[in-house]
């Protein structure tokens, strides 16, 4: 497990990885007791993300990030942290929560598995081979696993890539620097976001395109921001839906990260318990039936 001060910024930047490998084998063996109930809903959704660093090449090319979509097989990531346990993973997932209001299914059909589609197009923006620093934590279970598939991924597509394997705190730390590769930076790194803050483009961390100011990889894409604005003045939840699937048709093409699938944390109690909240475990106001 991540050490309390790297775990404790993760978690307020909306990342929180709840998947651990002893925990999630537990749970077809808690399913076989009559007297627990187990369930899981979008609100405890966990989006798996391969995050570029938009300021250094290969990745400050957006022709290059949006040539490595179509490689993406979003079943190959979940399956190597839930195997068969599909109740507990999605796939064909966008920029937002699946299930949630502003989901959709708006240019996920470009991520098909086709690691060749992905040669070719990297190969027609430019890409010569350049070293790809990916940052891996290896004592975080479910983002290892990320970083395993999709190090695969990149290295079929004919990425050159060099695999840093690293505790989650040196990760955390390592990402906010914006040296050259070469120099103790990074080229992409993996993660998850989670929960409530990927129901909307205010709290998806990685749909904002505002450079420098924003999020780890600080890509520019004013598109994004302009739709981003168009949202917040939207002035219903139809409208609201219309510029989201605006935001993931765009980040289809600007790639800040590409989004490797979702997992929905399970949450187990005994079924004679009432007042169970949905979500992230709370114990407030649960009591006997």
């Amino acid at each position: 497990m991540p050490d309390s001060a790297s775990a404790a910024a993760a978690m307020q930047a909306g990342e929180m990885d709840w998947w651990e490998s002893p925990a999630l084998d537990l749970v077809p063996l808690l399913k076989r007791s009559p007297h627990l109930a187990i369930h899981a809903d979008e609100t405890s959704a966990q989006l798996g993300m391969l995050r570029f660093n938009a300021l250094f090449p290969p990745f400050d090319n957006p022709a290059i990030r949006r040539a490595l979509l179509p490689a993406v097989n979003q079943s190959d990531f979940m399956q190597a942290i839930a195997g068969d346990q599909t109740e507990f993973w999605t796939d064909g997932v966008g920029v937002f929560a699946a299930g949630s209001p502003m989901a959709s299914d708006a240019g996920v059909d470009v991520m098909k598995g086709d690691v060749e589609s992905s040669k070719r197009l990297l190969a027609a923006a430019g890409y010569n081979g350049e070293r790809v620093v990916a940052l891996a934590p290896s004592d975080f279970p479910a983002i290892f696993q990320l970083s395993q598939i999709g190090a695969d991924m990149l290295k079929r597509a004919g990425m050159n890539v060099d695999l840093q394997l690293q505790d989650w705190g040196t990760v955390v730390q390592r990402r906010a620097s914006r040296s050259p590769p070469s120099q103790g930076g990074w080229n992409i790194f993996f993660t998850t976001l989670s929960g409530m803050s990927l129901f909307d483009p205010i709290g998806q961390l990685g749909l904002r395109g505002n450079g420098d100011a924003g999020w780890f990889g600080w890509p520019k894409a004013p598109r994004l921001e302009e739709l981003r604005m168009a949202w917040l003045e939207a002035p219903d939840l139809a409208a609201q839906k219309a510029v989201a699937r605006q935001i993931q048709l765009q980040a289809m093409q600007d790639a800040p990260f590409l989004p490797l699938g979702q997992l929905l944390q399970p949450m187990v109690y005994r079924r004679d318990l009432a007042g169970i909240v949905k979500g992230a475990s709370k114990f407030y106001g649960v009591h006997r039936a």
